[in-house]
């Protein structure tokens, strides 16, 4: 069996962060506010601020729980801004007033040195703004940037429409072949593309690739059993990356067992050899199919044809 209690939390809190405020509030109580807090932090990583959520009237502390510089934020408006970009209606920031000393007033603003960028630094990372694909290919290190196969920019064309949605996505390939703590670049930027995303990664390596809403999975690509049942225990995936082995049979097999566990109106997207990106189009019941060339050969190898 695949590990899905990571997203027993997750998957419903990030279908609520768009909800009206009783439905959020509900969904919080139903999943505990200490393990919504908990999904809340481990996203906004280290800083050297307070974090205090509030729900239901009882403050939890989080982060850096010493320090008097003080972040306050109810956890329904965390999860909202988090999520979903919404603006806060419950911030308030607390900082330390420091005497005047000897040192006058030069000494006064020597002691709140970097409390301003450690505040905004806290309150970026609880409301990460919307960034263009390409600098986030870079910023994490992935080969899918310029330079080398210049996909972003078809992948932000044809993904835009589901970048706010709660989205399912698995790609095939890590990167970093055998070493367990090379690659993972091109998860973390769909984690961050995706602000309610859940990304699946699979390689045939280990991988100790880490985020708070990546998976990574260690599975053979040519093993069509052990991908229907990846498909029916994290999916149904709107988006499907095959970015692998990049062997013929190997994608063929990949696309026969994966492409019916894609959601209606979802994409599979192949990333050959070649470099050719080739995106299969929609799963059956969407609207409209783009398919280029190499996609035409593809879906081919799903129908028999006479002369076989």
């Amino acid at each position: 069996m695949l590990d899905t209690a990571r997203w027993t939390v997750l998957a419903p809190l990030l279908q609520a962060a768009t909800a009206g405020p009783d439905l959020l509030d509900a969904t919080i109580r139903g999943l505990t506010p200490q393990a919504v807090a908990a999904e809340v932090v481990a996203e906004t990583g280290e800083h050297d601020v307070r974090l205090d959520l509030v729900f239901d009237g009882v403050t939890t502390s989080h982060l850096r729980t010493d320090s008097d510089v003080v972040v306050t934020l109810g956890l329904a408006d965390a999860v909202r801004g988090l999520y979903a970009g919404r603006p806060w209606s419950s911030l308030s920031v607390r900082t330390p007033d420091p005497e005047m000393d000897e040192r006058g007033i030069a000494g006064w603003f020597a002691d709140r040195k970097g409390v301003p960028q450690a505040v905004q630094g806290l309150l970026s990372a609880l409301r990460p703004q919307r960034r263009d694909l390409g600098e986030l290919a870079v910023e994490l290190g992935t080969d899918k940037w310029g330079d080398l196969h210049w996909y972003t920019q078809h992948y932000e064309r044809h993904f835009a429409r589901l970048r706010t949605e709660p989205v399912r996505l698995l790609e095939i390939g890590i990167g970093g072949y055998d070493d367990p703590d090379r690659g993972g670049g091109s998860l973390r930027m769909w984690e961050r593309f995706f602000p309610r995303g859940l990304v699946v990664g699979l390689d045939i390596a280990h991988k100790n690739v880490r985020g708070p809403r990546i998976t990574t999975v260690r599975g053979d690509q040519s093993d069509a059993e052990f991908l229907d049942r990846l498909g029916r225990e994290l999916g149904p995936f709107d988006i499907v990356i095959d970015d692998g082995s990049h062997l013929n049979d190997h994608v063929r097999t990949s696309f026969h067992a994966l492409f019916p566990h894609v959601r209606s109106g979802g994409l599979y997207v192949v990333g050959p050899a070649d470099r050719v990106l080739a995106f299969l189009g929609r799963a059956p019941g969407g609207h409209g199919r783009h398919v280029d060339r190499p996609a035409q050969v593809l879906c081919g190898w799903t129908e028999p044809r006479g002369d076989r």
